[in-house]
């Protein structure tokens, strides 16, 4: 069945179809109607009397806040721009609009209500857990881009030979061990992308299409599981385990969390 299993050569063509549908004049249209929906929407929540918003005591800074909110969800769900773009975009509308070091004829407080603090505001930007995501997501692009990704699965894929269940187990054990140190929904996006030539040799309608489907994301969960890198929830759960104002278990990378917080402090 596998006998022309070759590789991954489809990456490649996606990478170019996703760069030439950067500069698609049709994709660029709707794009720039989007941008404008969302801007009609977002100033009419900015300059809207704060009494139409049916909240008592809402001040200008908090309904600025409210308009920002709304613009970071719809550029996010539209994805008129990259994510990271909108995400940081939000700082700097905070910092100019709503914090102590904003635009002084804007940002005054006894007309406009309680500013944020500029340096809270940095704080929850420069978050150890943020810094760690960004670290985790700059991992997995530059994998991406340079195709390392390509070469760790080809390489590592080898040995399983061309047997079908051979090839499904091959591709649970690569997908949870890149799971360990890039995010599991990255993984499971990458490792997908590869499951597209092995597609073109299983049956239509068959049952191999749908176990290779499943294998990864449930292999990617279980590779989370791992590491505090590994998903999202694993880092946060290990900020508030660690922090010396709650439970202080002070657990490392490599380390695993105890049944009961009395023994872990106990050994201590």
């Amino acid at each position: 069945m596998f006998k022309n299993f070759t590789g991954f050569s489809l990456v490649s063509e996606m990478h170019k179809l996703r760069q030439s549908n950067r500069f698609n004049p049709n994709i660029l249209k709707k794009k720039s109607i989007g941008l404008f929906f969302v801007a009609v929407i977002v100033l009419v929540l900015w300059f809207l009397p704060t009494e139409s918003f049916g909240i008592d005591g809402l001040t200008q800074v908090q309904q600025r806040i409210i308009a920002i909110f709304v613009y970071a969800t719809l550029m996010w769900v539209f994805e008129l721009v990259p994510a990271w773009a909108t995400s940081v975009s939000i700082m700097v509308l905070l910092l100019l609009f709503a914090s102590d070091s904003g635009i002084k004829w804007i940002c005054n407080p006894s007309a406009v209500g309680q500013l944020l603090s500029y340096k809270q505001v940095m704080a929850s930007f420069a978050d150890p857990v943020v810094m760690l995501f960004i670290g985790g997501f700059v991992l997995a692009i530059a994998t991406t881009k340079i195709g390392l990704d390509v070469h760790l699965a080809r390489v590592l894929l080898t040995p399983f030979g061309k047997k079908s269940e051979n090839i499904l187990l091959g591709f649970m054990l690569v997908t949870a061990l890149f799971s360990m140190f890039i995010s599991n929904t990255a993984t499971t996006a990458m490792m997908l992308t590869f499951l597209t030539p092995v597609f073109k040799q299983l049956p239509e309608g068959g049952k191999g299409r749908i176990a290779m489907a499943l294998s990864i994301p449930i292999a990617a969960n279980l590779g989370g599981m791992g590491t505090p890198i590994g998903t999202p929830p694993n880092t946060i759960a290990l900020k508030y385990l660690n922090d010396p104002e709650g439970l202080n278990l002070g657990i490392g990378f490599g380390q695993v969390l105890p049944l009961h917080p009395e023994d872990h402090r106990a050994q201590d």
